[in-house]
């Protein structure tokens, strides 16, 4: 369990911020149930754009139970024994080799470390983990799992069972992009010890950001989620899975945030084949641009990008030549809006690749050329 303090770090709205999982009681209870809930969609007219035509002329029907039994049959349960005692929580198939997707935060010892980018000549060491984990499917097979990789910075994990019996289901993967404020979400799980529990909601907003992490990019829902949530599925109108339910906030309600699965497919090929994730690294810590800033450095009201707090000392970024105070508009082109969008970019650059940097100083307008080094955080 994590709890924010009302500090300058943490705005108050998230004090108490919980991670769902949050090491749920000893001796769960087990149950299961369905209840009927189908709900008309109403869909747009067909003067919109070619993607969101799909959507138009028709009414279709949000069909709840079918959706829970197709994506039941992937959802499974998550139990590690750590030194603090039993963490329950949910995950899904995603291959059928017996490769599961969850939490981190799930099958680590540590305390979570959801803080800034590392800085250089930071002496990190890889996480404790958990000393076991078993997996208990949805037909009520049991394994033990080994961890196959996991990502911190994201909060993801990929479990390995060995599979024995019927084949195992996969989980269809949706595109989380594509999802729109309002549309309908369903969350399976298993929150409390209730087996396989689903909750229905929309999603209320995307692009989170706020709760202490590098890459920060949570949807918020109102599908209820509680305690062993953590892992499990957050699932569209189409069955298909857009994200990875994690957090609530504590002492709130219809306040739900989940890892877009878009997070999960970009890492994915990594965890299988390596089991940790490389990106890429500039050494620089940013802050978002907001009317404070524009009226502190006399910059335009409609100035868009990320203002420099530090460029550390022999980083790629000090020989590139940014500076404290630099206004960076955009990284090959793409334009820059947030400091998690920049966080993100360079993370996504192959270290040693060449990268051109728009930035804006004294008023003037630079070109710098940077090599993207690797990060060096151990994991």
């Amino acid at each position: 369990m994590i709890k924010l303090s009302n500090s300058k770090a943490a705005p108050a709205f998230l004090v108490g911020l919980l991670l769902a999982c949050a090491s749920a009681a000893r001796g769960s209870i087990a149950a299961s149930g369905r209840g009927h809930n189908d709900l008309p969609v109403q869909t747009a007219s067909s003067t919109l754009p070619p993607a969101a035509t799909a959507r138009q002329g028709k009414t279709v029907l949000l069909d709840v139970p079918d959706i829970a039994e197709r994506v039941n049959q992937v959802v499974v349960n998550v139990r590690s024994l750590s030194e603090g005692g039993e963490n329950l929580g949910s995950g899904f198939i995603v291959d059928q080799r017996g490769l599961i997707a969850t939490n981190f935060h799930l099958i680590s010892n540590s305390e979570p470390r959801r803080g800034r980018a590392p800085r250089a000549g930071d002496q990190t060491t890889p996480p404790k983990l958990v000393n076991s984990v078993t997996v208990t499917l949805h037909d009520g097979r049991q394994f033990p799992a080994s961890i196959k990789g996991y990502d911190e910075a994201t909060d993801i994990a990929l479990l390995e069972i060995v599979p024995s019996g019927p084949a195992l289901p996969v989980a269809e993967i949706g595109d989380s992009d594509a999802l729109r404020v309002g549309d309908w979400v369903i969350a399976i799980g298993n929150p409390l010890g209730l087996d396989h529990t689903v909750t229905l909601g929309i999603v209320s907003a995307k692009g989170r950001t706020g709760f202490g992490g590098q890459f920060d990019d949570f949807l918020q829902t109102d599908a209820a989620i509680n305690p062993g949530n953590s892992g499990g599925p957050l699932v569209n109108a189409q069955g298909k899975i857009v994200g990875i339910n994690t957090l609530v906030l504590e002492r709130s309600q219809g306040l739900s945030f989940s890892i877009p699965v878009n997070t999960l497919k970009a890492i994915l090929p990594q965890l299988i084949d390596r089991g940790r994730v490389t990106r890429g690294y500039l050494g620089v810590e940013t802050r978002d641009v907001d009317a404070d800033l524009r009226g502190l450095y006399k910059l335009p009201a409609d100035s868009k990008g990320v203002m420099v707090v530090r460029a550390e000392r022999g980083t790629p970024a000090a020989r590139a030549g940014l500076r404290k105070d630099d206004l960076i508009t955009s990284i090959d082109g793409q334009q820059i809006t947030s400091y998690v969008q920049f966080n993100r970019i360079v993370a996504s650059k192959a270290p040693g690749s060449k990268t051109a940097i728009k930035i804006v100083r004294d008023g003037r307008e630079y070109t710098l050329s940077v090599e993207i080094a690797e990060e060096t955080k151990k994991q």
